[in-house]
């Protein structure tokens, strides 16, 4: 069973009555009135407050909301937003363009009115008390800032069952919290459709809690509020039902169903909050009766998961109540002060919800543990009927809103920082052992030191209240402790529990035998059980008989009918008729209703024997001229036992009737005399009458003794065959202690072995988590489905991932790549097996190499899909400058006018100029990877220029105007001026030679024919 919020009474009708209300036509999912026919809802009256929470992206779904929210819905709206202290916010004037409502910017004070939007400013914290706004100052300013999380519980704690919160679009999970406590106090609350949020952040966030009750786009929201505000779980009413009358027609059928679907009982839960919670369900299906909430159930199962969710909704919190718990950390100090080094403290908190109390006891016990510098083993239980709840404990991640509750302090010490989440440290979560578990029907854990039951007692009834403090007290230490809510207490078991802090309800046990004795069935057959005096009058008086014939034979009795009594065999007393007076008398000391102590003088020993031999026949006894003392005087009387076989109700039970004696005993007619010869007159007969009994009743004696041992002969034997198979139980049972010390013995190997391994899994877990990190290559695991598995952090660079988005199908999140095929080519690698690797463009205008790989096992099953997603941006754009650069020098070479050759190490051509094709008549299909010396038909073997290549060349970086005078075939005798100079490569690749030809032999002719001409 889960903890939840105390829920306080509201004035209302009975359930029956509101049905029964001039609702009209029930509908199952009607859908919400148009706007313009909605009267004002709750006119004077208490009304609905709705507090909407967003943050980035917010200002468009608030503009949706508001332009479908009609005027007159009769609510209030308290608008919240993330924004920077001492920024003007403009959200106000923006609002009042497409509210149809007046839009009012919120102020200390300020009481919330009907039909009205209120706006927080960006400062501080806004609060509602008693339906006012209140700015409140930031407790921390160094800490998160979280104001929906804020105004929502206050929200929740002011308004109950009338607050409505709503997340729309955000980063981070502020509000989760928030709708957390609203759905305590029976609230409703609302999210964005995430994928129609601009951030959906919080949206998803506060869904993944499993507490949203409808998940729309921000447009359709209003129309389902509309209707939910409009049904009768929130209509003014009455007077309140009786909380402890019985659940009305045809709620005991759903509790039926409820067992049937869970395996949960819900009828020792207090009426009023199976029927509150019930109600809402209604509501929220725009049902206006019960019975159909019941054929609703009845046909949609799905329903019934929902209603039960809702019953164990769990309202805790980190430190709840704060002075609370610092009374405590005093009380445990105390305690672990008194214990040894390595001693271990045992903890159960039944009703753990989410695991807050439990983590927040593990926090306890270390800090004091740690400030006492002492070794202690603490082993706290956490249980709840809800295991969803139970598996969100286990993980120890919570949102950042506990910064509200946990000091900074203790958030360094104890938690670790994850993407907007807090995460416990393992020294913390290995403490702590959580389990699902019902606490009114599974066993107890026992030997505790502490019980922490917090706001669960005060949604059961008063009978299994007790039973369950009952079953603490067994469970504790003698000197245990007990750890309550503020709303609950001890009750009847005062003597059981010892206060050691009345206001911060903490109880020690005394030690005291806890065994709650349930009162006595008189509804049992007389066989079992003898019905009380008072239980036979009743019956007698609830028996449906006219009433002249009762009156006739209530006088008859009463005129004939000798005195008699009812017992049981023993001789206790049920029913008394007549008068007995003469016959029985209160025995002194305790007064006791037994027939035997209550007999008088001489009629004892008499109404024993009749009660004996009464009850060995089934004949009546009669004991005739018994001699009883009354009023100073002997008189004789005969007594009657009979065993009662009608009717049913008191049969087994016997009568005794007291009758006057019918006639004297006669006298002997002779007597010897003898020394009674003196006696008094009739004192003789007396005497012989006494003993005459004497001997009935010691022949009776003789025979009861010798059935008696009859009976014990048997019994002993039996005790003797019982006593033969005790022995050999023993020693089976030393057998089984034996086998179950080795059990234990390997059981506490394989432990240790399993905590070994668990270690070195956990050592090798990290190692693996760091080797991913640190490559900063992006890696995401899916299953066979295309189901996120896991992830590392550079993967949420790429894509938009979230804790919560583990489980998830690859092709619902959003990422940063241009990849439409992703999902094509993962499911074309998990058919072939074939490895895929892509470089894809970002749109962020960087690049990534995609490889998609299949996922294989250590048996070598494929069991999924591994995608990681290198950054290439840095390589590409170097290829992408390394073109550029090559395509702007080939753009050079070919515009130059003199031939140009790019010779490698080894004197090939790489590459040539078009001047240099043009100028010899070749093509580069004939030079490109040639030699030179063999390029147009050897027409460059020349020997100088060999000689220049191969020997001047590598012993000097450059050379230039090298004259080299030669006949080419295709071309004439030609003069040509080398220049030639060795391109810089990096060291990872092979030199470049660019050797540069200049054609001269115009110029050399023009200069020889001037020598001439000179020399002439």
């Amino acid at each position: 069973m889960s903890k939840r919020k105390t829920t306080r009474k509201r004035s209302r009708t009975s359930w029956p009555a509101r049905a029964a209300h001039s609702f009209g036509k029930p509908r199952l999912n009607a859908a919400a009135p148009s706007h313009g026919s909605i009267p004002p809802a709750f006119p004077g009256k208490a009304f609905p407050i709705v507090g909407l929470g967003a943050s980035a992206g917010g200002l468009e779904a608030l503009e949706e909301f508001f332009k479908q929210m009609p005027p007159d819905g009769g609510m209030a709206f308290v608008v919240v937003t993330h924004q920077h202290p001492g920024h003007t916010s403009l959200l106000p004037e923006l609002l009042r363009r497409c509210a149809a409502m007046p839009v009012v910017e919120a102020s200390d004070n300020l009481r919330v009115k009907q039909n009205c939007i209120y706006v927080a400013r960006p400062e501080g914290y806004l609060a509602l008390v008693n339906g006012k706004l209140q700015f409140m100052d930031c407790p921390d300013s160094s800490a998160v800032r979280l104001p929906i999380d804020y105004f929502f519980r206050s929200l929740a704690e002011d308004q109950r069952e009338r607050a409505v919160g709503i997340i729309l679009s955000g980063t981070a999970s502020d509000g989760t919290l928030g709708v957390k406590a609203i759905k305590g106090a029976t609230g409703m609350t609302m999210a964005q459709e995430p994928e129609s949020a601009k951030y959906p952040g919080m949206p998803r966030s506060a869904i993944a809690t499993g507490l949203v009750d409808y998940v729309l786009p921000a447009g359709q929201l209003p129309q389902r509020l509309v209707a939910y505000a409009k049904g009768p779980y929130l209509m003014p009413s009455g007077a309140d039902a009786d909380a402890d009358a019985a659940l009305p027609e045809p709620m005991p059928k759903i509790i039926v169903l409820l067992r049937n679907r869970t395996g949960h009982d819900f009828s020792s839960y207090k009426p009023t909050t199976i029927r509150r919670r019930i109600e809402r369900r209604m509501n929220l299906h725009q049902l206006r009766g019960p019975q159909q909430y019941l054929s609703v159930l009845q046909d949609n199962p799905h329903e019934l998961d929902l209603l039960f969710k809702e019953l164990l909704i769990g309202v805790t919190s980190f430190f709840r109540d704060p002075d609370a718990f610092e009374a405590l950390g005093k009380t445990l100090k105390t305690m672990l002060e008194a214990r040894p080094d390595d001693a271990a403290v045992r903890v159960w908190v039944p009703g753990c919800a989410t695991g807050e109390e439990a983590y927040s006891l593990a926090i306890l016990l270390r800090e004091g543990a740690e400030r006492m510098k002492k070794r202690v083993t603490v082993q706290i239980f956490g249980t709840d009927l809800n295991s969803a709840g139970i598996d969100a404990a286990r993980t120890g991640v919570y949102p950042d809103g506990i910064a509200v509750d946990v000091s900074r302090e203790r958030l360094a010490r104890f938690f670790t920082k994850e993407d907007g989440h807090y995460r416990l440290k393992k020294e913390i979560r290995e403490m702590v052992i959580f389990a699902p578990q019902n606490v009114c029907k599974d066993p107890p854990f026992t030997k505790l030191d502490l019980i922490s039951c917090r706001n669960l007692l005060i949604y059961l009834n008063g009978a299994l209240q007790r039973r369950l403090l009952s079953l603490f007290h067994y469970a504790l230490k003698p000197d245990g402790l007990l750890f309550l809510g503020p709303s609950e207490s001890i009750g009847e078991l005062r003597d059981h529990f010892a206060v050691v802090d009345k206001k911060a309800k903490i109880f020690r046990g005394t030690g005291q035998a806890s065994a709650l004795q349930a009162p006595l069935d008189l509804s049992a057959s007389a066989g079992e059980t003898a019905p009380t005096h008072a239980g036979i009058a009743e019956a007698a008086v609830a028996a449906p008989q006219p009433r002249l014939s009762a009156t006739f034979e209530r006088l008859l009795l009463g005129r004939f009918a000798p005195a008699s009594v009812i017992v049981n065999e023993r001789g206790d007393i049920s029913f008394i008729h007549g008068r007995t007076g003469s016959f029985l008398e209160p025995a002194s000391g305790q007064p006791r209703h037994n027939l035997l102590e209550m007999a008088r003088e001489g009629l004892r020993l008499a109404l024993a024997a009749a009660l004996r031999r009464a009850a060995r026949q089934k004949s009546e006894v009669v004991s005739e001229g018994v001699r009883v003392k009354a009023n100073g005087s002997f008189t004789l009387v005969d007594v009657a036992v009979s065993r009662i076989t009608e009717p049913e109700s008191i049969r087994g039970l016997f009568l005794v009737t007291f009758r006057p004696a019918r006639v004297a005993i006669a006298r002997p007619a002779k007597r010897k005399k003898s020394a009674s010869a003196g006696l008094p007159p009739g004192r003789v007969d007396e005497l012989e009458q006494e003993l005459q009994f004497a001997k009935e009743t010691l022949q009776n004696t003789v025979e009861e003794l010798q059935t008696a041992n009859e009976g014990l002969t048997s019994s002993n034997e039996e005790l003797q065959s019982s006593n033969e198979e005790l022995q050999s139980t023993n020693e089976e049972l030393e057998t089984s202690k034996e086998e179950m010390q080795s059990l234990n013995e390997e059981l506490q190997t394989v432990n240790a072995q399993l905590q070994s391994k668990m270690e070195a899994f956990s050592q090798a877990n990290d190692d693996m988590q760091n080797l991913l990190n640190s490559t900063a290559i992006s890696t995401v695991f899916l299953d066979g489905q295309l189901h996120i598995r896991r992830f590392t952090e550079e993967a949420r660079k790429v894509f938009n991932l979230i804790p919560t988005d583990v489980g998830r199908p690859i092709a619902d999140l959003a990422s940063h790549l241009n990849y439409d095929q992703l999902v094509v080519d993962a499911t074309e690698v998990l058919r072939t097996l074939a490895a895929r690797e892509t470089e894809v463009p970002t749109r962020e205008g960087g690049w990534r190499l995609v490889r998609i790989l299949p996922y294989r096992t250590t048996e070598n099953v494929i069991d999924g899909l591994v995608i990681t997603l290198v950054d290439i941006t840095r390589t590409k754009r170097a290829e992408q400058a390394a073109e550029q650069s090559r395509a702007y020098a080939e753009s050079i070479v070919a515009t130059v006018r003199g031939p140009l050759v790019v010779l490698d190490p080894d004197l090939r051509v790489v590459s040539a100029n078009r001047a240099f094709y043009r100028r010899f008549k070749v093509s580069a299909e004939q030079t490109e990877r040639r030699l030179i010396y063999e390029v147009g038909n050897g027409q460059w073997d020349i020997p100088k220029l060999r000689q220049l290549l191969e020997k001047i060349l590598p012993k000097h970086s450059t050379f230039e105007e090298f004259e080299v005078e030669h006949d080419f075939p295709t071309v004439g005798r030609r003069v040509m001026l080398l220049n030639a100079r060795r391109l810089e490569q990096p060291p990872t690749q092979r030199g470049r030679i660019l050797l540069a030809m200049e054609d001269v032999t115009e110029s050399r002719g023009q200069s020889r024919s001037v020598k001439k001409d000179l020399r002439k």
